[in-house]
Formats: C-alpha cells, structure tokens, sequence
C-alpha cells in the first residue's frame, strides 16, 4: 500500500524467520534498552529528513508510514530473544532508572511484559492506511485477512465462527466506506472555501464584515538577477465576470480552456512560452538574453497557480510533469516534487491573456446607479486619453478612500444598496478586494474593458538572502485594463498607499524561526535532488546504514558466540538418554516456537496442554520420559513401548490442530 513492496517483503521474512530458524540470542534488559535507544534515534533523524524533504503537511503521515522499518530492532529482540515479551519499563527512561535504583537498594518491583507483536502489527495497518495505494481496491480485503491472521492465530478453537464474523465485518466496512465516498460528493465540496484555488471562480469578503486574517507564513521566495528590479505584482488568476455577492468568476463559466504551454529553445535552453502567439515574434534568440529575469522557489501540489507578471514572457528549469495556461493568462503546474524552483523572463512584450470579451465590459444591473454617479463625479468622458483616465481613478481612490482590513460592510441586497454602492458612496473604507472590484467595474461602465486579478505584491526584502520574501499577507487583488494602443492588458493598481505594507507577526521570534526552518527545508530539498548531489547523498547514506548494519552484527554475533560456550560450558559430559518423546521436539516447534536454551525437555512440551483437548495423555507421557531418563533402575520394554504409543498419539492429535 505504500509503494514499498521490496522493502515489506524483506520486513516479513525477517519478522516471520524465527517460526522456521533457531538462531536466538540472550538479550537481557540493557540489551532491550540499547534497541530503543537505536529505535529512538532513527525516528528522530528520519522525522528531521522527512520534514526537509518534502510538504510539511505530509510529513506525518509519510513518517508513519516509515515506522514498521523503523521499529523493527524492537521486535527483532523479542523475536530473536529468548523470552516471548518484552519488559515494559524499556520504553521509560524514568521507569528504567527506578527499577535499577529499587534492585540496588534490594526493592523488589514487578516488571509487566508486552508483546511488542501486537504493536508492531497495528503500527503495520496504520501506515499502510495511510500509504499512496489505501484507496485502490486490495486495501480492505488485505486487512481483513491480515487482521484474521493474527486472530487465528491467537485463538485456533472456532475458525469457522471467526471467519463469519470477518466476512461480516468486511461487508460492513465497504458499506461505510461506499457512503463515506457518496457522502463527500455530495457534500464534501458543497461550502466556498478560500484557502483552494479555482480557476473559474473566487470567493471575496465582499459583503461580509469581519477581520481579514491572512497566514504570514511565506509562500514564495523571489531573487531577481543582479542590477534587476523584481516586477511589483505577481498575478495568480484573473477572473472577468463578476456577480452581486462578492464572486468573481471566468466566462464561459467552467471551462478555463487550459492548454500546454508550447516550449521552445533559447540560448541553448528549453523555454516554456508564454505569449499568445507562441513566441514568434515576443522574443528571440538575441533578446530573450536581455530580458529581466528573476528565480521563484517555493513548495507547489498539482493545479497550483504560478505567481508570474502581467508581462510574463517565458519560464524555464522547474522541473514539472506539467504547465498549463488559459485564455485569462492563469498559469498552473504539475510539479515533480513539492518543492520547485525555476526561472521566470518578463517585460519583453509578451501578453499571455486573450484579447478583450464581451464579459469584459458586463455590469451587473444592481450596481449601475452606484457606478454612474462616481463616473458623473469623476468627469472621466472630458479625458480621451486612457492614462488620464486611470490617473484620475487612482488619486480619487488615494485621496477620498481609506484601506482597513477590519469590514463593516454587510450584504443584503433585498433591503438596501448593494456593498459594492456602499463602499463607493458612504463607507469609502475596505481592502484590495473592494478597490479592485470597484475599479473594474467603473472603468466597464466608461467601455474600457478591464478584469479582475488576484495574487501576491512584492514589498518585503530579505537582505541576509539577496531576495524577496513572499507571504500569505502580501495576497493582493487589482485590475487588468486593455490598452487598445498597445493591444496589450497592463496592471491597474487603485489600493490606497499603506495597503500593501507588510503586517507585523504577532511573535516576531517565532515568525523568524518558521520561516528559518522553511527556507531550510526547501534549500535542503532542492539541493539533495540536484542531479550533481543525488549520487553523493546516496553514498553517503549508504555507507551510514551498511556502518549501522555492521555494527549491529558484530555484536549480534558476540554474543551469540557468548551463548554458545555458556552452553558448552555446563560441566556436564556424561551420555544424554534420549526417548521416544524427543520425536515430538520438531512438531511441537510448530506450536510452541523452538525451545529456549537451557529450557527442560518436558516443561518446555507442558505448554502444548492448551493446544490438546485432553491433556491426560501428555501428563503421562512425561512421566513415563522422566521415570526412562532418570530412574537408577534399568527401563522395563512395556515403557518403552508405553512412551512410544503415547507419542504416536500426541503426534496425530497436534497434526489434527
């Protein structure tokens, strides 16, 4: 279930090796400590890279998938061991210190045991429910066999009874889980959520009072070339249709018409372009070399929207599966890896976006009185020119508005004017989204055609790094405004100054060490997946583990070496009688596991009473095998013969179990 076949195989034959070897070793309480300190340290080192190696969001969920490998060196000591448990206070390094305290000062303290099996084999269903391959169809038949393994295991009195009771869990389970799946088409995806983007539509705070909180964490780091000014606005989608309630959306609603990019060669590189015109005549070879550029790195999913200028010309080295632009200029990837990182050229005459629609001069009706009036206060037909008539807007916006992201305006078009005419008429006080909006809507109602743009503003510098830093706070929204001279769409910015000024964190300490560690994380990533880097790193953690591995074995073999000569070493050399219960020895593996040294003979075979229906027949066989082993007087033929068929009779009736 986690794409990891291999490496589970090689877990279950160890785990399942000591059923059919005899390799055992004394591992005593410091022994048991020494696996989980091992144990501990490997968790720990696999969380930290884990964490650096991928989406922070995923890193638990991957890190439990990983935990049967890393758990292993504890159920290798209780399997390999002699005893069949472990001690409880091995996982306490308080509880550990107290008994060994308590024995130095001659306290007795009990030691509970635990099966670390039982542990080991949920941790087993855990991670495979959270493996890449959980919802495919092997998943739920798996476990239940699994889980009817292990309990037919434990208990082998009623297998047809567990059986029934598996098969009628499993019918259970796929029921809840066909209504899980039905229940969250129809109302998983039902409520408008901001934090996930759409290419078709946009949720804004528009009519709905409240204080605007956005994340600080950062979400982009920009470094432009030397000697190069970054652009001052990146969008992320534009959207042309808007609707009374605060929704922008795309027209045709539901078919952003997203296309691959066509990538052609530049100065010896693949460029993906983004010019409507495939970038014949927006660059070439002589000057896509002087256009601006800058890199752009940060974590991406699937469909994530590449922050880019209006003027984006081509991108090149981000390591996707994927790249995709629609008809509005909304640019999406397919990344690789959760983390990319690439180049961006701007400025260089190239529009991505299709010339005006008619959706780029719609208004809806309810906001048209609000509009005329502004356009009547503003005067903007005594201005032919397209520049005056955005200079206008925007100092009337400067002069007159204020920027707040604590919202007061309420919606409820059936008792009054709409937010939108109560923003432009009485409030004059909101965030982007309002002086966005309000733009483009009036530049409509004078025939400009214009739209609506969302994304990022570049505004904090990070000088330690020579880049820009881009956060969630630094979200923004403005206008695209044709320019019928240029035949081109350009950026139209009416947020009053101080809108976009960074917002302080409220720990400033903590923000700092977030966004240490986040740079961290994907500097480390990006450099480890380096073609140049990924041979080193794999030699480097290789000849680490094979180190581990050695050293592990080393003392494994010491001490089975130990084993071995304090068995040698009993002082006894005299003949060892054997009887005709020895016979049993290998079948009653099979029941009991392989007997520990050092073990007697017949108490090791009392622990098959629980495996016999009547246990009448062992307790005599025992006797008889001690009375042949140990009676000074010499062994009648009727015992032996006696022994015998009492062997012969366990034997069938453990074959029959």
């Amino acid at each position: 279930m986690t794409d990891r076949p291999v490496l589970g195989l090689m877990l279950a034959l160890l785990v399942e090796s000591p059923r059919w070897t005899k390799f055992r070793w004394d591992f005593n309480e410091a022994a048991c400590g020494r696996a989980w300190q091992l144990t501990t340290i490997a968790i720990a080192l696999a969380a930290v890279l884990i964490y650096l190696d991928g989406s922070p969001y995923l890193a638990l969920p991957n890190l439990l998938t990983w935990l049967p490998p890393l758990l292993l060196p504890m159920q290798f000591v209780q399997s390999f061991g002699l005893n069949d448990s472990l001690p409880l206070n091995t996982f306490s390094f308080l509880a550990k210190h107290r008994r060994k305290r308590n024995l130095r000062l001659g306290l007795s303290e009990p030691v509970i045991q635990l099966n670390f099996g039982n542990v080991y084999f949920i941790t087993v269903l855990v991670a495979s429910t959270l493996g890449s391959q959980a919802n495919s169809w092997p998943f739920l038949p798996g476990t239940i066999v699994l889980t009817g393994w292990m309990l037919l295991s434990a208990s082998r009195s009623r297998p047809l009874s567990l059986a029934v009771a598996l098969t009628v869990a499993g019918g259970i389970a796929v029921a809840g889980q066909v209504a899980l799946k039905e229940l969250e088409n129809r109302f998983g995806n039902s409520a408008p959520g901001r934090a996930r983007f759409d290419p078709d539509s946009v949720f804004t705070l528009i009519g709905r009072p409240g204080q605007v909180v956005q994340s600080p964490d950062i979400v982009w780091r920009l470094r432009p070339a030397e000697n190069t000014v970054p652009p001052r606005l990146l969008r992320a989608a534009t959207y042309n249709a808007y609707r009374v309630g605060g929704v922008w959306v795309s027209r045709p609603a539901g078919e952003s018409e997203f296309k691959d990019l066509v990538s052609l060669l530049f100065e010896g590189e693949p460029y993906s372009i983004l010019a409507r015109d495939s970038g014949a005549g927006a660059q070439s070879g002589a000057t896509a070399k002087d256009l601006p550029r800058y890199n752009l790195r940060g974590a991406a999913f699937a469909e994530t929207p590449l922050p880019l200028p209006g003027d984006a010309a081509s991108l090149r080295d981000f390591e996707l599966d994927g790249i995709q632009c629609n008809s509005l200029g909304t640019v999406r990837v397919f990344p690789k890896h959760s983390v990319i990182d690439g180049t961006v050229l701007w400025n260089g005459g190239s529009d991505p976006e299709n010339p005006p629609l008619k959706a780029d001069l719609t208004v809806p009706a309810p906001e048209k009185d609000a509009l005329l009036a502004v356009l009547k206060e503003l005067r903007l037909d005594q201005h032919p020119s397209l520049r005056e008539k955005l200079e206008i807007i925007r100092t009337w916006f400067q002069r007159d508005f204020s920027y707040t992201r604590k919202l007061t305006i309420r919606f409820n078009l059936s008792t009054g004017p709409t937010p939108l005419a109560q923003f432009l008429s009485t409030t004059r006080s909101g965030h982007c989204e309002y002086f966005a909006t309000a733009a483009v809507l009036l530049l409509r109602e004078a025939g400009i055609p214009a739209r609506y743009a969302t994304g990022h503003a570049v505004i904090e510098r990070d000088v330690k790094r020579k880049e820009f830093v881009i956060r969630g706070t630094h979200g923004h929204a403005w206008c695209r405004v044709w320019d019928d001279s240029s035949r081109r769409w350009i950026d139209f910015d009416t947020t009053p100054a101080g809108g976009l000024e960074t917002t302080q964190p409220r720990n400033p300490s903590m923000q700092r060490f977030n966004d240490a560690v986040r740079c961290l994380r994907e500097d480390f990533f990006l450099w480890r997946n380096r073609p140049e880097n990924r041979l080193a790193v794999s030699l480097v953690m290789s000849a680490i583990g094979l180190g581990v591995i050695g050293f592990i074995v080393k003392k494994l073999w010491s001490s089975k070496r130990r084993l071995e000569a304090a068995e040698k070493s009993t002082g006894y050399e005299g003949p060892v009688i054997r009887t005709p219960l020895h016979a049993l020895e290998q079948q009653a593996a099979k029941h009991l596991g392989s007997r520990p040294p050092g073990q007697p003979f017949a108490a090791w075979l009392l622990g098959l009473r629980p495996t016999l229906a009547d246990s009448s027949a062992l307790d005599e066989a025992i006797e008889l095998h001690q009375r042949l082993r140990f009676d000074p007087a010499p062994p009648a033929q009727t015992q032996q013969d006696r022994l015998a068929e009492l062997a012969g009779q366990l034997a069938t009736a453990l074959k029959r179990r």
